[in-house]
């Protein structure tokens, strides 16, 4: 076989570039420190590599999930360590001016501390981690809820069966309930208000949807939507009355605790106005008390603070041995602002009269000494004394007088009325408001979040929950915290000692349900950081894995470097030699 000179150049320097690139191959992996980077290094150990790498990813995911969730946890347990606080502050105003030592002053001023820590109360039940609330589930949406009404509810096609809704300031078209006559239960009513809100034909092409209940003795109607532009509003219809919403109030999605004024027409109005639903505009301005609305002519009101005490007095020819023991306004939606008298008929019998308007309101009550007597949103305990008794005559004249806030004012119908950061419409309905119509404002706090949970993945189908909804959180097990704290201050400024201890109460069972809230997101937050080792080490374990898979082993790269750069110098000098000795080299 001959062998030629370009046959052994070529064999020569095929083998020096083979050399080079095996040169380049261990000088990346030492720089690198691995020893798998394509599939054409190693494709079985490739694959393997991928495997661990999509594990650990999934790891890093459910350690960023936790971490995450650990501060949304902290971040509720701080806040409500503060609830706690800011309750049990609560609790000592409530059990000090419960005390026969303090009067109607002192009560006044420790109703303005209790003011100042309500609205501390709606700081910490707002608080948000990074524009999102913690004590919400996914979202907060505005809402119309309406005035209680009695199951089931009867409604006529022709006579109680429409109703207009504006939806995130979308009007809808007269909305048909019925085509005959029917009687629902709440739920069913509920049912029937949301498919026929959401096939409003308006509606549908804005895009706009509504979800109603029936939480427990009220209808709601909450926009779908989510946010400060969410709101809904009744806005008329036939029905109006039947469903509760001549009145009620209205509140956007704009926080989840938002502060409520509820509107309520009185019982006994005689005009033909119908009122809106309350809405608070300024939420500074809001001072917790109640109002009322009390039309004077029909073309005037005025507006008149009934969060005031309650006065009882004994007839001066009384000859019992009767004493008047608390008194206090019980509900600023069922008051007359009338005059009342109980008249003892009997040593063991009474009647309530309503002065003002001639009536009886009750008669042939049985006396029980220290037990609460009420009607028409007043309350009143007499008790007997020195080991006497009513006697037959005896009698107690019962009045509220409330406080004048603005007198005179020109009534036009649609036209906004504010009241201390309160905006209400009264409008001409079936006729105008006539003289001694009333409406009362009373303000709250409504819920208006949902009760979605916000579960994080903590491994394979394993999930912890990270958030508490409102509901569960300021209104749940029968404790509405707000609704005591707002007991508590009309008790303090009505001077109603029976008000301050059933306000406290409350506080007392909110404190021990924030308690155990605060043991349950404790568990929650240990959980989490049981689960955050566990991934920890295996975390570490796939590392390992990874590491033995596409690492390489440095000293022995190292070595296998010096030696192919050995061999590289080593073909270049035989190329070069054998260079020399052919005939290449004489007849350049």
């Amino acid at each position: 076989m001959r062998v030629t000179e370009a046959h052994v150049f070529g064999l020569l320097a095929s083998n020096l570039q083979r050399s080079r690139a095996r040169l380049l191959e261990f000088q990346q992996q030492v720089s690198t420190g691995k020893a798998v980077r394509r599939p054409s290094d190693d494709p079985h150990a490739f694959h393997r590599v991928l495997h661990h790498r999509v594990s650990l990813a999934s790891l890093d995911q459910r350690l960023r999930n936790i971490s995450v969730a650990k501060t949304r946890l902290d971040l509720s347990d701080q806040t409500l360590q503060g609830v706690s606080g800011t309750l049990s502050r609560l609790q000592q105003l409530a059990v000090q001016f419960r005390s026969d030592t303090h009067g109607l002053a002192e009560r006044i001023i420790g109703a303005a501390e209790v003011r100042e820590l309500f609205a501390q109360l709606q700081l910490l039940a707002n608080t948000d981690l990074n524009g999102h609330p913690i004590f919400t589930g996914t979202s907060t949406h505005g809402r119309a809820t309406g005035l209680p009404i009695t199951e089931p509810i009867s409604l006529t096609n022709g006579s109680n069966d429409t109703l207009i809704v504006e939806i995130d300031g979308v009007l809808s078209g007269t909305i048909d309930l019925t085509s005959g006559t029917e009687s629902l239960t709440g739920s069913e009513l509920a049912s029937r208000l949301q498919s026929r809100i959401n096939a409003d034909a308006t509606l549908t092409g804005a895009g706009k949807r509504v979800t109603v209940t029936f939480e427990g003795d009220r209808l709601v109607i909450a926009s779908d939507s989510y946010g400060l532009a969410s709101r809904v509003a009744v806005v008329g219809g036939s029905s109006r009355a039947t469903l509760g919403f001549d009145g009620g109030s209205m509140t956007t999605g704009e926080v989840p605790f938002a502060l409520t004024a509820t509107v309520s027409p009185g019982s006994g109005n005689t005009g033909g106005a119908v009122a809106g639903q309350g809405t608070v505009v300024d939420p500074n301005a809001v001072t917790l008390d109640d109002y009322v609305i009390r039309f004077t002519s029909a073309s005037t009101y005025e507006v008149l603070n009934v969060t005031t005490p309650v006065t009882v007095s004994a007839g001066a020819a009384n000859t019992g041995g009767v004493r008047v023991l608390d008194s206090g306004m019980t509900d600023p939606m069922s008051l007359t602002l009338h005059q009342y008298r109980i008249q003892f008929t009997s040593p063991t019998q009474y009647s309530v009269l309503d002065v003002t308007a001639g009536t009886t309101v009750s008669s042939g009550n049985v006396f029980v000494s220290g037990a609460p007597i009420e009607f028409d949103g007043l309350r009143v305990v007499l008790a007997t004394s020195g080991g006497g008794g009513p006697q037959t005559g005896d009698q107690f004249d019962i009045s509220l007088t409330p406080q004048m806030v603005a007198a005179n004012q020109p009534y036009l119908s649609g036209h906004p009325i504010i009241v201390n950061g309160i905006r209400l419409t009264i409008t001409d309905g079936a006729g105008t408001p006539l003289a001694g119509d009333l409406f009362a404002i009373v303000t709250g706090v409504q819920y208006q979040g949902d009760d979605d949970l916000q579960p994080i993945e903590v491994g394979a189908g394993h999930t912890v929950q990270t958030n508490l909804p409102g509901s569960r959180t300021f209104t749940a097990n029968g404790t509405d915290i707000f609704a005591s704290v707002k007991q508590l201050v009309r008790a303090l400024r009505g001077n109603d000692r029976m008000g301050i201890t059933g306000a406290l109460g409350g506080l007392n069972h909110g404190i021990s349900h924030i308690g155990s809230l605060m043991g349950e997101v404790g568990a929650l937050a240990n959980r989490l950081a049981v689960g955050a080792d566990q991934l920890e080490s295996v975390k570490g374990f796939y590392t390992e894995l990874l590491s033995r898979t596409e690492d390489i082993d440095l000293a022995k790269a190292i070595s296998d470097l010096v030696l192919q750069q050995y061999a590289v110098e080593a073909a270049g000098r035989t190329l070069t030699q054998v260079f020399d000795n052919s005939l290449l080299r004489y007849l350049r």
